[in-house]
């Protein structure tokens, strides 16, 4: 994983404009957050949720307004940013929050009808990534699902190219300031993209089926498996 200590600075730094600035950082943002909201119709009771990585919980947010019924776990490394979470969902009680490494945290075992991630999972190193899918697969209730929203490297150098030439274009033609587009910049100077086949193939090898591509746009993409 990159450094620990490098990625609560950026996102300490970045937690007040977080969520406003992530219409302009994701170009599709719209289809990133409700595709997501739309594959999880699969599961017959949404009960319980884990949101992995969950940042200001601008994730689970959706979620919760699907079903509000349900309770709902966020961990995330970043305690500035569950700080954010917490004041976005401060008059609800069916919320818990963990300050914590979800790489090397426990999950716990069959306790989750639903598990989410957006935009978290590809800071790790590529073996944190296979061992995390394994322990979101073990976390997981018999047909419950996990569903990420995350960004992937391209299968070849120039799909790579293509891929963060289109997103730069995309944020340099945005009305963000020229501050928070350079610190973007640097944090993406953090991420450990992996190719999406290969985290498919860790996805099947943990156990997952129906372990597939649902949309992708460029270099965002939204694949999930089912337990």
């Amino acid at each position: 994983m990159a450094s620990k200590f490098n990625i609560q600075k950026e996102f300490k730094a970045v937690s007040e404009k977080y969520d406003a600035q992530r219409r302009h950082l994701i170009p599709c943002f719209n289809d990133f957050y409700t595709i997501p909201l739309e594959l999880s119709e699969e599961i017959k009771d949404v009960k319980k949720v884990l949101d992995v990585g969950a940042g200001t919980g601008l994730m689970s947010a959706f979620f919760y307004e699907k079903y509000p019924a349900a309770s709902f776990t966020l961990v995330d490394l970043s305690e500035d940013m569950l700080t954010k979470a917490k004041e976005r969902f401060q008059q609800q009680e069916n919320f818990e929050y963990i300050i914590a490494d979800f790489s090397t945290a426990d999950l716990g075992k069959s306790t989750y009808d639903l598990i989410v991630s957006g935009l978290a999972i590809h800071h790790l190193e590529h073996a944190l990534k296979k061992e995390l899918f394994s322990k979101i697969y073990k976390a997981l209730k018999p047909g419950g699902w996990f569903i990420n929203a995350d960004q992937v490297e391209g299968g070849t150098k120039e799909a790579d190219d293509i891929y963060r030439g289109n997103w730069k274009k995309k944020v340099e033609n945005s009305p963000l300031t020229t501050e928070a587009k350079q610190s973007a910049y640097k944090r993406i100077q953090l991420d450990i993209m992996a190719p999406l086949n290969d985290q498919l193939s860790w996805l099947r090898q943990a156990g997952f089926r129906q372990a597939n591509c649902y949309y992708q746009y460029f270099n965002f993409v939204v694949f999930a498996g089912k337990k």
